[in-house]
């Protein structure tokens, strides 16, 4: 049986290995519980995990620019490009 070491804040890692086995990755999340004396982690299966909407506030900011300038400069460069 492997070992593993409480750290600050209760953290602890989970041997590579067993990650791997688990199919563990970065970010993934957990569900923990505590039944009779057993702390069990189970692992919660991507395609059920939901993003908030808010998840993607400001995913494109910059991409015209940096402030209202340039974004107005950008924009009628790409509207003259069109066919008419």
């Amino acid at each position: 049986m492997t070992q593993v070491r409480v750290r600050k804040k209760h953290q602890i890692t989970l041997p590579a290995r067993i990650a791997e086995s688990a199919n563990i990755k970065l970010d993934d999340m957990l569900e923990v519980a505590f039944n009779n004396g057993v702390v069990t982690l189970i692992p919660v299966s991507r395609k059920h995990r939901k993003k908030s909407t808010m998840a993607y506030a400001g995913i494109a900011r910059g991409i015209w620019g940096k402030n209202t300038r340039e974004i107005e400069v950008e924009v009628n460069k790409t509207r003259d490009s069109w066919e008419r």
